[in-house]
C-alpha cells in the first residue's frame, strides 16, 4: 500500500498551544460513491449494489443478495459535486487550521475508487472550478482566511510531503531521506525529525511544488 501525505504547518502569532491542549472535535466519517465507468455501465444491473436511503444511510447488497444497512456522518452519492464534499468535510477543518488547530483529511479505498479525484480533481491546477478537488480548495481557503485575518496577526505556513510505502516514510522533497522516523512529544505532537519543510507564501507556490513532487511519486511507483 502506498500512502501520500500532505502536511501543512500553520503557526499563528497570537496563539501557541502544546500537544494535548488543542480543541478536539469529533472524527467525521463520510463515504462517497463514484459514477459507473464506461466499462461498468453495460453491466449496471449486476454491478450496482448500493441503494440510497438518505444523506446518512445506504443499503449494501452482497453477492448472496443479502442486504446490510450502513450509516455515516454523510453519504455522498454518485451525483454529488466536489464542492459538496469540500463544504461538508474540509471547510470546517480549514477554518480550524487557520486558528492553529490541527486537522487531518484521510481518503481510503481500493484502486479506482476515486480517491485521487476527490483529493486533487483532474489536476491540481484544474481551471474548471466545479472539478477542483479538496487539496486546491483547501490551499485557496487557507490563504483567503489569512488575508482576511486581523492586521496585527502574522502567520507562517510550511509544507511537507511524504510517501508511506512498505512501512517506510520517504521525504518527497528530498529523496535521499527514504526512511524517516515517526516521533511524538508533548510540545510538537506527532512529527518527523529531519523532514523537509518548505515555507509557502502563496497558493500558486504550493500548487507548483505539489505538481513537481507528484512527478517523483509517479517515478517511484513505476521504477521501485
Amino acid at each position: 500500500m502506498r500512502i501520500l501525505v500532505y502536511r501543512f504547518e500553520i503557526k499563528k502569532s497570537s496563539e501557541i498551544k502544546t500537544y494535548g491542549e488543542e480543541i478536539m472535535s469529533n472524527i467525521t466519517v463520510c463515504v462517497r460513491f463514484r459514477p459507473l465507468t464506461s466499462k461498468e455501465k453495460p453491466h449496471s444491473d449486476d454491478s450496482v449494489c448500493i441503494r440510497c436511503i438518505d444523506s446518512e444511510t445506504f443499503i449494501f447488497k452482497d453477492e448472496k443478495d443479502e442486504e446490510s444497512m450502513f450509516s455515516f456522518d454523510k453519504v455522498f452519492y454518485e451525483k454529488s459535486e466536489q464542492a459538496d464534499v469540500y463544504q461538508f468535510l474540509a471547510l470546517p477543518i480549514v477554518r480550524d487550521a487557520a486558528n492553529a488547530i490541527n486537522g487531518t483529511i484521510i481518503t481510503y479505498g481500493q484502486t479506482g475508487a476515486g480517491k485521487t479525484y476527490s483529493m486533487e480533481g483532474p489536476g491540481i491546477l484544474e481551471c474548471d472550478e466545479q472539478k477542483k478537488g479538496l487539496l486546491p480548495r483547501v490551499v485557496k481557503e487557507l490563504f483567503d482566511s489569512i488575508n482576511l485575518s486581523e492586521e496585527d496577526m502574522t502567520y507562517s505556513i510550511k509544507l511537507s510531503m511524504v510517501e508511506i510505502y512498505m512501512e517506510k516514510v520517504r521525504d518527497l522533497f528530498d529523496l535521499s531521506k527514504d526512511n524517516l522516523q515517526i516521533n511524538e512529544s508533548k510540545s510538537r505532537g506527532i512529527f518527523l525529525p529531519g523532514v523537509t519543510e518548505v515555507s509557502c507564501f502563496s497558493k500558486n507556490f504550493i500548487s507548483q511544488f505539489i505538481i513537481i513532487t507528484l512527478a517523483f511519486r509517479s517515478y517511484f511507483a513505476v521504477y521501485n
